[in-house]
């Protein structure tokens, strides 16, 4: 983007974009001018991730919020998969947890990789390396306020 908009020809919307790009980034930590964005991004053989406009289902993924990997992973949906400082990252917004409702009932189950969630998004976005995340998943509205989740971990 910057090679273009230093051409004497480049289109005046193209500069419209990169100011809309850099309101849109300004709520992550580490984002400078040397950032590359993607689409989507395939991570192993097999593991795809995307970006919330290309594809729903390779968006939704369980990672390590901040990088602790002494806290449960968290889900999250993917709004921007982007490159800095040579790492990839994505730009998630978590799901809300449940504190209102007390006992989640799917704790009686441990090895049923299930939690309930709240079916709406935190606003603020969370950068998040490519090596936090532990896998995809999937979830069900089970009414307009909640969601069921499910780890789509592969255990061999």
């Amino acid at each position: 983007l910057r090679g273009w908009m230093l051409q004497s020809d480049c289109p005046p919307i193209i500069h419209e974009c990169k100011v809309l790009l850099d309101r849109v980034y300004s709520t992550l930590d580490k984002i400078n001018d040397d950032v590359i964005l993607r689409a989507r991004l395939k991570h192993a053989p097999g593991v795809y991730y995307c970006q919330s406009s290309t594809h729903i289902g390779n968006l939704l993924i369980l990672f390590y919020s901040q990088g602790n990997w002494w806290l449960s992973p968290v889900p999250g949906s993917i709004k921007y998969i982007y490159e800095s400082e040579g790492l990839w990252h994505f730009a998630v917004q978590q799901q809300q947890s449940l504190a209102t409702i007390g006992t989640d009932p799917y704790a009686a189950y441990p090895h049923f990789p299930v939690k309930l969630y709240s079916s709406a998004l935190e606003e603020k976005l969370e950068s998040v390396q490519v090596s936090w995340v532990i896998s995809h998943f999937a979830w069900w509205a089970v009414s307009h306020e909640h969601v069921v989740v499910l780890s789509l971990c592969k255990v061999s």
